[in-house]
Protein backbone atom coordinates (compact mmCIF):
# COMPACT_ATOMS: atom_id res chain seq x y z
CA UNK A 1 0.00 0.00 0.00
CA UNK A 2 1.68 3.47 -0.92
CA UNK A 3 1.77 6.77 0.95
CA UNK A 4 -1.41 7.84 0.08
CA UNK A 5 -3.21 5.03 0.37
CA UNK A 6 -1.57 4.92 3.89
CA UNK A 7 -3.35 8.03 5.32
CA UNK A 8 -6.91 6.98 4.13
CA UNK A 9 -9.22 5.88 7.15
CA UNK A 10 -10.42 2.56 6.77
CA UNK A 11 -14.02 3.50 5.12
CA UNK A 12 -12.39 5.74 2.65
CA UNK A 13 -9.73 2.66 2.08
CA UNK A 14 -12.93 -0.09 1.80
CA UNK A 15 -14.79 2.79 -0.78
CA UNK A 16 -11.40 2.83 -2.89
CA UNK A 17 -11.21 -1.35 -2.89
CA UNK A 18 -15.01 -1.41 -3.98
CA UNK A 19 -14.87 0.79 -6.82
CA UNK A 20 -11.62 -1.19 -8.06
CA UNK A 21 -13.82 -4.19 -7.52
CA UNK A 22 -16.39 -3.24 -9.49
CA UNK A 23 -14.45 -1.92 -12.31
CA UNK A 24 -12.33 -5.21 -12.92
CA UNK A 25 -15.83 -7.16 -12.54
CA UNK A 26 -17.41 -5.12 -14.97
CA UNK A 27 -14.51 -5.40 -17.11
CA UNK A 28 -14.22 -8.96 -17.07
CA UNK A 29 -18.27 -9.35 -17.68
CA UNK A 30 -17.73 -7.19 -20.72
CA UNK A 31 -15.00 -8.93 -22.48
CA UNK A 32 -16.88 -12.40 -21.95
CA UNK A 33 -20.15 -11.35 -22.95
CA UNK A 34 -19.89 -7.51 -24.57
CA UNK A 35 -21.09 -4.20 -22.59
CA UNK A 36 -24.73 -5.04 -23.52
CA UNK A 37 -24.92 -8.38 -22.64
CA UNK A 38 -24.37 -7.88 -19.30
CA UNK A 39 -26.42 -5.87 -16.49
CA UNK A 40 -25.84 -3.41 -13.48
CA UNK A 41 -27.68 -5.86 -11.26
CA UNK A 42 -25.38 -8.94 -12.20
CA UNK A 43 -22.09 -6.60 -11.52
CA UNK A 44 -23.30 -5.65 -8.32
CA UNK A 45 -24.44 -9.47 -7.29
CA UNK A 46 -21.05 -10.57 -8.19
CA UNK A 47 -18.98 -8.15 -5.86
CA UNK A 48 -21.75 -8.70 -2.86
CA UNK A 49 -23.13 -5.23 -3.14
CA UNK A 50 -26.37 -4.13 -4.41
CA UNK A 51 -27.32 -2.26 -7.33
CA UNK A 52 -27.50 1.06 -6.29
CA UNK A 53 -24.11 1.25 -4.60
CA UNK A 54 -22.44 0.96 -8.22
CA UNK A 55 -24.68 3.71 -8.48
CA UNK A 56 -22.76 5.56 -6.13
CA UNK A 57 -19.71 4.95 -7.64
CA UNK A 58 -20.57 5.12 -11.03
CA UNK A 59 -23.58 7.53 -11.95
CA UNK A 60 -24.08 5.30 -15.28
CA UNK A 61 -23.21 2.03 -16.31
CA UNK A 62 -21.06 3.50 -19.39
CA UNK A 63 -19.35 5.12 -16.60
CA UNK A 64 -17.71 1.71 -15.69
CA UNK A 65 -16.45 2.07 -18.99
CA UNK A 66 -14.92 5.58 -19.17
CA UNK A 67 -13.76 5.12 -15.57
CA UNK A 68 -10.64 6.99 -15.97
CA UNK A 69 -11.45 9.83 -18.21
CA UNK A 70 -11.19 12.32 -15.59
CA UNK A 71 -7.87 11.64 -14.54
CA UNK A 72 -6.97 11.33 -18.38
CA UNK A 73 -8.19 14.97 -19.12
CA UNK A 74 -6.57 16.54 -15.64
CA UNK A 75 -3.39 14.63 -16.71
CA UNK A 76 -3.68 16.02 -20.40
CA UNK A 77 -4.47 19.55 -18.68
CA UNK A 78 -2.30 19.67 -16.23
CA UNK A 79 0.58 18.63 -18.84
CA UNK A 80 0.16 21.66 -20.79
CA UNK A 81 -0.32 24.13 -17.78
CA UNK A 82 2.95 23.03 -16.65
CA UNK A 83 4.74 22.50 -19.65
CA UNK A 84 8.91 24.16 -19.15
CA UNK A 85 9.89 27.38 -20.69
CA UNK A 86 10.59 27.13 -24.18
CA UNK A 87 7.95 24.53 -24.92
CA UNK A 88 4.57 24.28 -26.71
CA UNK A 89 1.23 22.67 -26.33
CA UNK A 90 2.40 20.46 -29.18
CA UNK A 91 5.59 19.34 -26.99
CA UNK A 92 3.46 18.75 -24.55
CA UNK A 93 1.22 16.48 -25.49
CA UNK A 94 3.57 14.63 -27.82
CA UNK A 95 6.38 13.87 -24.79
CA UNK A 96 2.94 12.73 -22.47
CA UNK A 97 1.78 10.74 -25.09
CA UNK A 98 5.49 9.41 -25.52
CA UNK A 99 6.41 9.12 -21.37
CA UNK A 100 2.71 6.68 -21.75
CA UNK A 101 4.43 4.02 -24.15
CA UNK A 102 7.84 4.19 -22.96
CA UNK A 103 6.73 3.70 -19.32
CA UNK A 104 4.90 0.66 -19.97
CA UNK A 105 4.76 0.04 -23.70
CA UNK A 106 2.72 -3.44 -23.71
CA UNK A 107 0.37 -2.18 -20.27
CA UNK A 108 -0.91 0.83 -22.70
CA UNK A 109 -1.21 -1.17 -25.37
CA UNK A 110 -3.11 -3.86 -23.77
CA UNK A 111 -5.52 -1.46 -21.66
CA UNK A 112 -6.17 0.68 -25.13
CA UNK A 113 -7.32 -2.78 -27.07
CA UNK A 114 -9.50 -3.58 -23.90
CA UNK A 115 -11.02 -0.35 -24.25
CA UNK A 116 -11.72 -0.78 -27.72
CA UNK A 117 -13.12 -4.16 -27.82
CA UNK A 118 -15.65 -3.18 -25.29
CA UNK A 119 -16.78 -0.05 -27.05
CA UNK A 120 -16.77 -1.50 -30.67
CA UNK A 121 -20.30 -3.63 -30.14
CA UNK A 122 -22.25 -0.73 -28.37
CA UNK A 123 -23.17 2.16 -30.37
CA UNK A 124 -24.37 4.09 -27.16
CA UNK A 125 -20.36 3.68 -26.38
CA UNK A 126 -19.72 5.04 -29.26
CA UNK A 127 -21.79 7.50 -28.65
CA UNK A 128 -19.89 8.42 -25.30
CA UNK A 129 -16.30 7.89 -26.53
CA UNK A 130 -17.29 11.44 -29.10
CA UNK A 131 -18.58 12.98 -26.34
CA UNK A 132 -15.10 12.21 -24.78
CA UNK A 133 -13.36 13.66 -26.94
CA UNK A 134 -15.15 16.53 -27.53
CA UNK A 135 -15.12 17.24 -23.74
CA UNK A 136 -10.98 16.63 -23.81
CA UNK A 137 -11.22 19.58 -26.23
CA UNK A 138 -13.40 22.01 -24.74
CA UNK A 139 -11.01 21.93 -21.68
CA UNK A 140 -7.80 21.97 -23.72
CA UNK A 141 -9.30 24.94 -25.45
CA UNK A 142 -10.08 26.63 -21.95
CA UNK A 143 -6.66 26.52 -21.34
CA UNK A 144 -5.26 27.39 -24.08
CA UNK A 145 -7.52 30.39 -24.42
CA UNK A 146 -6.79 31.31 -20.61
CA UNK A 147 -3.15 31.17 -21.31
CA UNK A 148 -2.93 33.18 -24.66
CA UNK A 149 -5.63 35.92 -23.20
CA UNK A 150 -8.20 35.20 -25.74
CA UNK A 151 -11.88 34.03 -25.74
CA UNK A 152 -12.29 30.30 -25.14
CA UNK A 153 -13.81 30.00 -28.70
CA UNK A 154 -11.60 32.34 -30.65
CA UNK A 155 -10.50 30.77 -33.71
CA UNK A 156 -6.73 30.21 -32.61
CA UNK A 157 -7.40 28.01 -29.00
CA UNK A 158 -10.06 26.10 -30.50
CA UNK A 159 -8.12 25.13 -33.91
CA UNK A 160 -5.30 24.39 -31.74
CA UNK A 161 -7.28 22.06 -29.22
CA UNK A 162 -8.69 20.03 -31.86
CA UNK A 163 -5.41 19.26 -33.17
CA UNK A 164 -3.79 18.16 -30.10
CA UNK A 165 -7.06 16.12 -29.28
CA UNK A 166 -6.52 14.38 -32.62
CA UNK A 167 -2.96 13.51 -31.50
CA UNK A 168 -4.36 11.69 -28.64
CA UNK A 169 -7.10 10.34 -30.32
CA UNK A 170 -5.53 9.17 -33.20
CA UNK A 171 -2.60 7.44 -30.66
CA UNK A 172 -5.19 5.67 -28.92
CA UNK A 173 -6.79 3.96 -31.97
CA UNK A 174 -7.49 0.69 -32.91
CA UNK A 175 -5.55 1.71 -36.32
CA UNK A 176 -2.42 2.67 -34.18
CA UNK A 177 -2.72 -0.41 -31.67
CA UNK A 178 -2.54 -2.75 -34.69
CA UNK A 179 0.24 -1.41 -36.12
CA UNK A 180 2.26 -1.34 -33.07
CA UNK A 181 0.74 -5.28 -31.82
CA UNK A 182 2.07 -6.58 -35.42
CA UNK A 183 5.75 -5.57 -33.65
CA UNK A 184 7.53 -7.75 -31.71
CA UNK A 185 7.54 -6.95 -28.42
CA UNK A 186 10.90 -4.99 -28.31
CA UNK A 187 10.32 -3.63 -30.64
CA UNK A 188 6.64 -1.91 -29.94
CA UNK A 189 7.89 1.17 -28.54
CA UNK A 190 9.92 1.97 -30.94
CA UNK A 191 6.62 1.48 -33.46
CA UNK A 192 4.47 3.96 -31.23
CA UNK A 193 7.07 6.32 -31.24
CA UNK A 194 7.61 6.22 -35.09
CA UNK A 195 3.67 6.91 -35.43
CA UNK A 196 3.86 9.74 -33.01
CA UNK A 197 6.78 11.63 -34.77
CA UNK A 198 4.68 11.49 -38.06
CA UNK A 199 1.91 12.52 -36.01
CA UNK A 200 3.82 15.58 -34.90
CA UNK A 201 5.53 16.09 -37.88
CA UNK A 202 1.95 16.53 -40.08
CA UNK A 203 0.29 18.47 -37.41
CA UNK A 204 3.27 20.82 -36.65
CA UNK A 205 2.91 22.51 -39.98
CA UNK A 206 0.14 23.79 -39.02
CA UNK A 207 0.49 24.79 -35.03
CA UNK A 208 4.28 23.82 -33.94
CA UNK A 209 4.97 27.25 -33.21
CA UNK A 210 1.92 28.41 -31.34
CA UNK A 211 1.56 29.53 -27.76
CA UNK A 212 5.54 28.77 -27.68
CA UNK A 213 5.80 29.75 -23.81
CA UNK A 214 8.81 32.21 -23.81
CA UNK A 215 11.99 31.99 -22.00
Amino acid sequence: MDGDHARLSLRERKKLITRQALIDTAQAMFAERGFEGVTVAEIADAVNVAAKTVFVYFPTKEDLVFHGEDEVLRALVDRIRDRPAGTTPLDAVVDMLGQTMTDSPIGAVTELERLHRTVSGSAGLHARLRLMWERFELAVAAELADETGRPQHAPEPRIAAAQLVTIYRTMASPEVMTYVRAHPKAHRQRAFSDWLAVARHMTGNGIANYARRED
